[in-house]
């Protein structure tokens, strides 16, 4: 019992020590989405997005829903923002340059950040929530993903000082 109550807290500590639970390469991963954009918001933003929806690209593709990339953009709204025919050749394609293409993964996660950006006027709380369920951002699944996203950037500034 003593065993279990000793690796308990060796669990526990390490848990704390690094909740978001980050590799080295997944910070290199994160500095470098960071670099892609100017203001603070959208650095933060754009990282813990990485990190809810792709576990910073460990989880590149959603087929039922059809995300890909590190921010699982849905294909048809990159389609749609990008001026693509929407053809099942150019969802391949471009499902493809998402998952492959950080830098195409990263402008497209800031275009579809702006939109909502701009629906909502600068509340990054509706942003979010937007980012997730469209303009549902009112519902709870929108609520608790905003809530989610804030606690990541909070975590990424505490202890990675990213």
């Amino acid at each position: 019992m003593a065993r279990f109550i000793v690796l308990f807290l060796i669990f526990l500590n390490f848990s704390f020590a690094n909740s978001l639970g980050l590799t080295k390469t997944d910070l290199v991963i994160l500095n470098k989405i960071k670099s892609l954009a100017d203001e603070p918001i959208m650095k933060y933003s754009l990282m813990a997005i990485a990190i809810k929806e792709s576990s910073v690209g460990k989880n590149m593709a959603n087929f039922s829903s059809n995300d890909f990339g590190l921010f699982q953009s849905n294909i048809k709204t990159v389609l749609s923002r990008q001026y693509i025919k929407d053809t099942p050749q150019n969802r391949k394609y471009y499902a493809l340059k998402l998952m492959n293409n950080v830098g195409f993964a990263t402008a497209n996660a800031i275009i579809e950040l702006e939109y909502w950006r701009e629906v909502h006027k600068d509340n990054w709380i509706k942003i979010w929530s937007s980012y997730n369920t469209g303009f549902s951002y009112r519902s709870d699944t929108g609520y608790l993903y905003a809530k989610s996203i804030l606690e990541i950037t909070k975590k990424l500034k505490q202890e990675y000082g990213l």
